[in-house]
């Protein structure tokens, strides 16, 4: 079985993602509508985020963040810096995370495209793995959704910027604080991204004929490799 159209898709990506990607697989253009939406969702949440913190707390959040070991003249330096640029965050923040997330995923289409060489029956280009990985990417549209809901229904507007890591392992389970060797490790592990792995590990497989156990492998093992090496240079 497959989605209709794009419309279905964007919903069987969440409940039945095989349909989505038998259907994805079949049509072009549907993953265009995919980004969009996923694009639009992210920029509503940065805007509203921006739009309703308080710059000065802002600014007291980044500079303490950025400044766990610096003196109070290198604080100071930070922080007029960052007061330069406070008024330019929201645009650096919608326009940095949408480029980021296509740079991003123009690189894991070409691991898609280089794993999926074992088969020799999976016969698609660079562009049908790119528009595979923006549909991995949906469970990004639930996320920032969330803290679109998290930052319209705040009752002050004295908004942490962890509030955008609502979703993190280190704010779920660990709750480590600024200053330990993983912080920045777990705070950036979220379960949107653990679920991104799934969806995409069933998207291969429907493209592939890969079981399920090897396709969970080879999704996972981009982000394995990254956090491996970055929990180790955390301790050294």
């Amino acid at each position: 079985m497959k989605s209709s159209n794009a419309m279905t898709a964007l919903i069987d990506i969440f409940i039945s993602p095989n349909k989505a990607f038998n259907g994805v697989r079949e049509t072009k253009g549907w993953s265009f509508v995919a980004f969009i939406l996923l694009a639009g969702i992210l920029a509503a949440s940065m805007f509203a985020f921006y739009n309703k913190a308080d710059p000065q707390y802002l600014i007291d959040q980044q500079v303490a963040a950025a400044s766990v070991d610096a003196t109070i003249a290198e604080q100071k330096m930070m922080r007029q810096s960052i007061e330069q640029t406070i008024d330019m965050q929201v645009w650096f923040a919608i326009f940095g995370s949408i480029i980021g997330l296509a740079v991003i995923n123009a690189l894991m289409a070409g691991y898609y495209l280089f794993v999926s060489k074992q088969d020799p029956e999976a016969n698609y280009g660079y562009g049908a793995w790119y528009g595979f990985g923006v549909w991995a990417m949906m469970p990004l549209v639930i996320y920032y959704l969330g803290l679109l809901i998290l930052v319209l229904t705040a009752s002050t507007n004295q908004i942490s910027q962890t509030l955008m890591n609502y979703s993190s392992i280190n704010q779920l389970l660990t709750g480590l604080e600024i200053g330990h060797p993983l912080y920045t490790l777990l705070e950036s592990l979220n379960i949107f991204s653990i679920w991104s792995i799934f969806i995409a590990a069933i998207g291969l497989k429907s493209w592939t004929n890969f079981t399920f156990n090897k396709a969970l492998l080879f999704t996972a093992l981009p982000s394995i490799v990254i956090y491996g090496i970055w929990a180790v240079i955390a301790f050294i």
